[in-house]
């Protein structure tokens, strides 16, 4: 038989090759690549998410929720399964009230005691709770008039909060601030009803200021203001005409504050009876 004769090799099989060669090599380069592009790619789902909470927290700390917040929120949304979710959820919510944001801090700290209630950290967010209404209280400044004369709807919300408090975590660590600002709230509650009650005197509408005196006295105990209070009511009654309720004011004032100042004016109105 002749010859045989086999066909000649295509022309672009050596490129196909080179190529298919190329692509190997790239696509193995890339998936080294993948492993080493980003420090929190070799690490865990809980140690990446730790190492990115961390990062935000060192932020927070130096005072900077600017970039903190987001963060958090970027913890908080790419590992949602993590332990840290829950505290870059406090954090989120520290940094509002940090920026005096309160509404919306309050919001967020309920938001975590509702969907988290057995978390280690509730007392925490309902102690921040207390803390944001406790901030809105009005301030004393210069050219504004005295806090005590203006609205406290914060001052009673705090004040409500704050009690709730004590009373579900009587061993917390923050109890003794709590008690401070419950003092606080109370005194000035309390001079807010004796400015209440100078302003219905100022108009003649004696009975009215007995009210507002008679609720300092029963609703406000522990603000300091009582003793003052029971003073002027028994001056009230006096004026009133009603000696009987005065002396049992004044002496009622004796028996419970025999040590201040307003003991002895009482005693002083008692022996001209």
């Amino acid at each position: 038989m002749g010859n045989r004769t086999f066909p000649a090799p295509m022309a672009n099989q050596a490129p196909i090759a080179v190529l298919a060669a190329s692509l190997i090599v790239a696509l193995f380069t890339a998936s080294i690549g993948c492993g080493g592009g980003s420090s929190n790619r070799n690490l865990s789902y809980g140690d990446s998410a730790e190492a990115e909470y961390m990062a935000a927290y060192e932020d927070f700390e130096d005072g900077d929720c600017l970039d903190a917040e987001p963060a958090f929120r970027a913890v908080r949304r790419e590992y949602p399964y993590s332990r840290y979710a829950a505290l870059a959820e406090l954090r989120i919510a520290d940094c509002l009230l940090d920026q005096d944001k309160a509404p919306e801090a309050i919001a967020a700290y309920r938001r975590f005691v509702r969907n988290r209630p057995s978390h280690d950290e509730v007392p925490y967010a309902r102690f921040k709770i207390a803390e944001a209404y406790y901030k809105q209280i009005p301030d004393e400044w210069l050219l504004s008039p005295p806090s005590y004369e203006r609205d406290q709807g914060p001052t009673r919300e705090a004040l409500r909060q704050l009690r709730r408090f004590i009373l579900d975590f009587p061993e917390d660590e923050r109890i003794e601030e709590s008690n401070e600002m419950v003092r606080a709230s109370l005194e000035l509650l309390a001079r807010h009803e004796l400015y209440v009650a100078d302003f219905y005197l100022e108009r003649d509408h004696p009975q009215a200021a007995v009210m507002r005196l008679e609720t300092l006295i029963n609703s406000y105990e522990g603000s300091g203001v009582e003793a003052e209070a029971m003073l002027l009511l028994g001056r009230v009654h006096l004026a009133m005409e009603e000696t009987e309720k005065a002396q049992e004011t004044f002496e009622e004032l004796i028996d419970r504050y025999p040590e201040s100042g307003h003991a002895e004016q009482a005693r002083a109105f008692l022996r001209e009876f």
